[in-house]
């Protein structure tokens, strides 16, 4: 499976793209491909996959303090589901090999451990403000300033008998109305199954964002591959003027400083 992912200022428009495949993603920033490759595309750009070199996994009385010792010297830090730690040590991928030190590694897993050595940097991302109603609750308790449902076109419906119940299931277009500050109405069809999957997120104004930029966030459904589409949507004023670069806030400042790290 090949996805394709896209880098968006925060005004929505496309910074970078690539398409990688099977991967993971650490709040660092940092991709895991399958098989262990590490990439930094998110943070300078480059499609590369590096894998880690192994380095004698630190053992005896001194594993504790090697290990502390790395966690410190490293610009990242982090350690996949199933796997040893992984370092960035002076510019250098590394990653402990066999045989793993059997206490540090238990130690490894307690959320002692975990809160003492935390990803590094522990986050890269800014966090996006979710403004859309909560589809959970009743239409008509639902606030409806911001996006309304305005009705539903059922396209496939299913009834399941279960003994002293029945459960109905069904997927169809929803008729949805984003309203926007400057007065306009945006109206869109949107597929769901079994409820609306829409969210819609704002970026905070301390992080640079606008109230009339949106994303709209919606997950595809595999049952329904032909209807049903997913990812993310900008909805933003159609000419915006030159995007400007405010001055870093505390999380904008570490961005940065990681990016030159990343370089070396």
């Amino acid at each position: 499976m090949t996805n394709k992912f896209y880098k968006l200022t925060f005004i929505g428009s496309i910074s970078d793209t690539t398409n990688i495949e099977s991967m993971g993603l650490f709040e660092n920033g940092i991709i895991d491909k399958d098989g262990g490759g590490i990439s930094e595309w998110l943070i300078n750009g480059s499609s590369i996959f590096v894998i880690p070199e192994n380095i004698p996994s630190p053992q005896g009385d001194k594993g504790f303090e090697i290990f502390a010792r790395d966690y410190y010297n490293a610009s990242y830090y982090m350690r996949p589901a199933g796997r040893y730690p992984i370092f960035k040590i002076d510019g250098k991928w590394i990653t402990y090999g066999l045989p793993f030190n059997t206490e540090l590694n238990k130690y490894l897993a307690t959320d002692a451990a975990k809160k003492k050595y935390p990803l590094k940097p522990s986050n890269r991302f800014v966090p996006m403000q979710e403004i859309g109603p909560d589809f959970g609750v009743a239409p008509q308790k639902r606030d409806t300033t911001l996006l309304k449902s305005l009705g539903y076109a059922v396209v496939d419906k299913e009834e399941e008998d279960w003994g002293f119940t029945k459960h109905r299931y069904s997927a169809g277009f929803y008729n949805m109305e984003l309203y926007l500050p400057g007065g306009d109405t945006l109206r869109f069809r949107h597929f769901g199954a079994l409820g609306i999957n829409l969210e819609v997120f704002r970026v905070p104004k301390k992080y640079g964002g606008r109230d009339d930029v949106f994303f709209i966030a919606q997950d595809p459904n595999p049952l329904y591959p032909d209807l049903s589409t997913g990812g993310v949507y900008v909805v933003r004023p159609r000419y915006l003027p030159e995007e400007q670069h405010p001055k870093p806030s505390r999380l904008g400042a570490l961005l940065q400083k990681t990016s030159g790290n990343a370089g070396h």
